[in-house]
């Protein structure tokens, strides 16, 4: 399928270890797609930590720059690529490694993708927790990663309602506050196109608990907050078999102020 959009900035590698096939097939099949701007993205490699399946280890990061990098002059003229990573927020722990990213001259970007919490060293999930633990602590992690100024978006924000199977007052305040920190830090929200993929069905449903949850995004749209697409691709197909016509009627329905321009626009 073409895709009405012209940028994706969450993009993986097998190098995460739950995604597959050829960087350079990504940006093949994104080309093919219509893609005029795309990001690498994987997820972060983090010196010191090893967390098999989720994220590649740091010895990969090297080889990982490396091939993007090569990718972006090969086909400069056809795509522009950016290098990246999905990145958790662990406080002060890599802050200095993230800033470190950044400066360098040919790293594009971050974007927060808080799956897990830290704790003595070692990553944790968030659904570990009992429930009344679970939401403040995702809630405080996510607010400090947006007010951080160090990430270029908020991939899947609505991840925590997946996890937690139910909308009620609680689930429903964390919503009001991502939404009140994204308008305050002028940060994007994403809808993520990963459930939409994985179970269709389901993420049709009004009252999906999952994610594009649309009681989560009916909250948004009342603070007027800037909403970008991500693929969240794993495969190089996923950028043509992704169902881009769900995403923008999801838009349409539930009043989203849909970013057309990519916010990486002049790197």
């Amino acid at each position: 399928m073409k895709s009405p959009l012209s940028y994706n900035l969450h993009g993986h590698t097998y190098r995460c270890g739950h995604a597959g096939g050829k960087d350079e097939d990504y940006v093949l099949r994104a080309i093919e797609a219509g893609f005029k701007e795309i990001a690498f993205t994987d997820h972060v490699m983090l010196p010191g930590i090893t967390q098999p399946g989720i994220r590649g280890d740091y010895a990969l990061k090297d080889n990982y720059f490396n091939s993007v990098l090569s990718l972006k002059e090969k086909y400069k003229d056809q795509i522009k690529i950016h290098l990246g990573f999905e990145a958790e927020w662990y406080g002060d722990t890599f802050k200095a490694y993230y800033e470190d990213l950044l400066a360098l001259p040919y790293f594009d970007l971050l974007i927060v993708g808080q799956h897990c919490y830290l704790e003595d060293g070692t990553q944790k999930w968030y659904a570990s927790l009992p429930f009344e633990e679970r939401l403040p602590r995702y809630q405080k992690d996510l607010l400090d990663a947006m007010a951080s100024g160090l990430f270029t978006y908020v991939a899947h924000p609505d991840l925590y309602v997946d996890w937690n199977q139910r909308w009620d007052e609680r689930t429903i305040g964390v919503a009001h506050e991502i939404a009140k920190a994204s308008k305050k830090y002028n940060i994007p929200l994403e809808l993520n196109f990963v459930r939409v993929r994985a179970n269709p069905e389901q993420a049709r449903k009004p009252d999906t608990l999952s994610y594009p949850c649309p009681m989560f995004w009916d909250i948004v749209s009342q603070y007027d907050c800037d909403v970008v697409i991500g693929v969240d691709a794993h495969w190089p197909e996923h950028y043509r078999d992704s169902d881009y016509g769900f995403m923008v009627e999801f838009i349409q329905k539930h009043h989203l102020k849909l970013l057309t321009k990519c916010p990486l626009e002049g790197k």
